[in-house]
């Protein structure tokens, strides 16, 4: 329990009170304090001695102010509290405040309940238990939050790495292959192969020309021709006879064309001819057509064959098949081995052009042709790996080659502690949501047991204070974040739904359907119930701050009753007598105010009060003892009289005859009206003045107004009080001003 407080400095209007030692506060304490007084910067104190929060006083800094601001307040066992210092700081958890702060954090702000002050009420409501499981599940929240964040992070880096190219799931479960790179290498080849499809066709076509041309040539057909001729007469006839054996033998085919069929006479030397006929016949067919055209053709066959050089023609296949990146074994190809081949077999085709007669023999040539035959079947082999008959989709194999490059990162030893690292995360991070998942099962379970409880107290309490609304569907929120559950709804006259999110003008919501009476009626059915229900109440200093400014009186009585007997009804109707250990409450309503001084158990009753300006003019205020009774219960006009009869009977200097006069004036005007209430009753209508009500008495002849000695003495004191006299030069001081009260204090006892 608060006892005391010694010093406030530096705080709103309470700049320097320091001679505070004898307010003490009691069990029930009220305070009353003027709007702009002072009254909502104690609350803020007290706020900032529940929290520790330095800010609800930092905040509210004197202005002008330059020193260090302080508080001291002591306990019932006078034990010092101090602002600032580390004990004030960690706060004090028995103290419960309402104020506009608590509605607008727990209840609603304005004209809306929204989803954070929806939250603070469940806190509020699952009490400590609750309290510590929600603090378990925030903490795992804020720690799964942090393993997300790390996640995240550990995802941008390999996203940065790899471009957002592959997600991290799948990097993960790429296979490990062997022989990678050369799979890759395989691949790029295929890329390049079926770019280069046109190219590659074309250098096959021209292989396959120069290969066929050689495998298919005519050679061996045209040389395997003969015709048998006795070469040898010739021969020797000519070796025998001519000076020149090389001379031409044209001038004997012409020789023999004039010869006569007969053949008995040469037709150079007209010599028989008889043994000469093999000789001619030799010459005969030396100078037939089909010689003539064997002859040439053996020859052209020749001359071609040995032109042709097999190692050069396999030398440009090479170049070609070089020139898309391909290439033939000719590693068993020995190169003079095939020179000599060649070499041989244009001997063995000479001796052809020779005798065309002569049986040749192919076996070098065929060995030239086996060579380019094997040739023939490599080329055949690289063309059906090269020359691709459908179309190849180069942007799959060019994926396949990026999921082979991941693959071989992945399966690095830098990247398998990465992902590691990654894989750790998601098993702690899934640890801690099954963790968390089961606290909020057991927080729910809780709630749902505490929820009940307090909607039965709320709605009795709301039914007590004589509104037309309940709520209902009040029911713990599943979750602690999202923004779509809704704590509570509202039900008029037992039965219109009302959501409280509602926001449509044409629907009922809570703006439209509460007046800001019923909403703080509202607010404190909560608190209160909050309270009743506190297992600790007893231990609790309770704080109430304006609770009820806008409420009627009826409520307000009730709502005086409910706190000065604190009692819990339960659902079976069990009625359980509460205690706190202090209740405090500040006000600004006199009425209200003095309602609590007398329903409440002996409160001591306070007031926060005006203490003049400082040296720059800022008003200054302090904490004041106060007479409940005189000050606020008395009714003014008595207090009035009291002070008036006080100052003539003491004879003490008049310092304000104004302020006086305009007193006297209530109280004859109080006097008047109820005493002649029903004679006077157009007067009072018209706010017409004592003047106008002593001439009304005298018409009437009622009570000796028509004796002129009485009359007169009342219209002299109207005179003297400055009735309708506003404007009058007179004035009235020092002995003439008792006089005036004396003459007032005598003629109201003649009304």
């Amino acid at each position: 329990m608060i006892s005391r407080f010694t010093i406030i400095k530096g705080i709103g209007k309470f700049q320097d009170c320091q001679n505070l030692g004898g307010r003490h506060f009691s069990k029930n304490t009220i305070i009353f304090g003027q709007n702009t007084g002072g009254k909502s910067t104690l609350t803020d104190i007290l706020w900032s001695f529940k929290t520790g929060d330095t800010a609800f006083i930092e905040g509210r800094k004197t202005f002008g102010f330059i020193g260090s601001q302080q508080v001291e307040l002591f306990d019932q066992d006078n034990t010092a509290f101090r602002f600032p210092s580390v004990d004030w700081n960690n706060g004090f958890d028995n103290i419960e405040i309402f104020d506009t702060q608590y509605i607008q954090e727990n209840i609603f702000e304005d004209n809306e309940i929204n989803f954070d002050q929806q939250k603070n009420l469940q806190r509020i409501i699952i009490g400590s238990k609750g309290k510590k499981l929600a603090e378990e599940i925030n903490s795992l929240q804020d720690e799964f939050n942090e393993l997300i964040k790390k996640k995240t992070s550990k995802t941008n880096e390999f996203n940065q790495k790899f471009k957002r190219e592959i997600s991290v799931n799948d990097f993960i479960n790429l296979p490990k292959h062997d022989d990678v790179d050369e799979k890759i290498k395989q691949i790029q080849a295929t890329i390049e192969t079926a770019n280069n499809q046109s190219k590659i066709k074309t250098v096959f076509v021209s292989i396959d020309t120069i290969i066929d041309n050689i495998i298919n040539q005519n050679t061996k057909s045209v040389l395997s021709e003969s015709i048998q001729v006795k070469a040898e007469l010739v021969t020797a006839h000519i070796l025998k006879t001519w000076k020149n054996p090389n001379h031409p033998k044209d001038f004997l085919q012409t020789g023999l064309t004039l010869t006569k069929e007969e053949k008995e006479y040469c037709v150079f030397c007209g010599q028989q001819l008889k043994e000469a006929k093999d000789l001619l016949q030799a010459y005969s067919q030396l100078f037939s057509v089909e010689y003539k055209k064997l002859q040439d053709d053996i020859s052209s066959a020749f001359s071609k064959f040995e032109k042709w050089d097999p190692k050069s023609i396999l030398e440009s296949i090479q170049d070609k098949l070089g020139s898309i990146n391909l290439t033939i074994n000719t590693n068993e190809i020995n190169k003079t081995e095939l020179k000599e081949i060649k070499e041989e077999a244009n001997a063995e085709f000479s001796n052809k052009l020779k005798d065309i007669g002569y049986n040749v023999n192919f076996e070098n040539y065929d060995k030239l042709i086996q060579i380019f035959q094997q040739v023939s079947v490599q080329v055949d082999d690289l063309k059906k790996k090269n020359i691709f008959i459908a179309e190849v989709n180069i942007e799959n194999l060019k994926n396949k080659i990026k999921e082979l490059e991941f693959s071989k990162t992945r399966h690095t030893q830098e990247w398998n502690d990465f992902l590691k690292e990654y894989d750790d995360i998601d098993i702690i991070q899934e640890g801690k949501r099954v963790k968390r998942e089961t606290l909020r099962k057991e927080l729910n379970e809780y709630s749902e047991k505490l929820f009940p409880i307090h909607l039965d107290t709320i709605n009795k309490t709301l039914e007590q204070l004589s509104v037309d609304f309940n709520i209902c569907a009040f029911q713990p929120m599943k979750k602690l974040i999202g923004q779509k559950e809704r704590i509570f709804a509202l039900k008029f006259f037992k039965r219109h739904s009302v959501s409280i999110d509602e926001t449509a003008t044409d629907k009922p919501n809570f703006k439209n359907t509460l007046s800001y009476s019923d909403k703080r009626v509202l607010a404190f059915s909560f608190f209160f119930s909050l309270m009743i229900h506190d297992e600790k109440l007893a231990e609790k200093i309770i704080v109430l701050d304006d609770p009820f400014s806008s409420f009627d009186s009826d409520r307000r009585t009730k709502t005086i009753e409910l706190l000065a007997n604190p009692c819990l009804i339960t659902p079976d109707g069990e009625l359980i007598e509460k205690k706190m250990n202090q209740l405090i409450i500040l006000t600004h309503e006199k009425e209200f105010f003095a309602w609590l001084f007398r329903k409440l158990d002996s409160p001591k009753a306070l007031k926060i009060v005006e203490n003049g300006l400082d040296s720059s003019g800022i008003k200054k205020s302090t904490i004041k003892d106060c007479d409940v009774d005189s000050e606020f219960i008395e009714h003014e006009n008595k207090r009035d009289l009291k002070e008036i009869q006080e100052i003539y009977q003491s004879n003490k200097t008049v310092n304000d005859y104004d302020g006086l006069c305009a007193k006297c004036r209530k109280v004859l005007e109080s006097i008047f009206t109820r005493k002649y209430l029903f004679e006077l009753q157009d007067e009072i209508n018209q706010n017409k003045s004592i003047r106008k009500y002593t001439d009304k008495l005298k018409e009437l002849s009622i009570n000796g107004f028509d004796n002129e000695p009485k009359y007169k003495s009342f219209i002299f004191l109207c005179d003297n009080l400055n009735i309708e006299l506003h404007d009058s030069p007179m004035k009235n001081d020092g002995g003439n001003a008792h006089n005036v009260l004396g003459d007032f204090l005598k003629l109201i006892k003649q009304i």
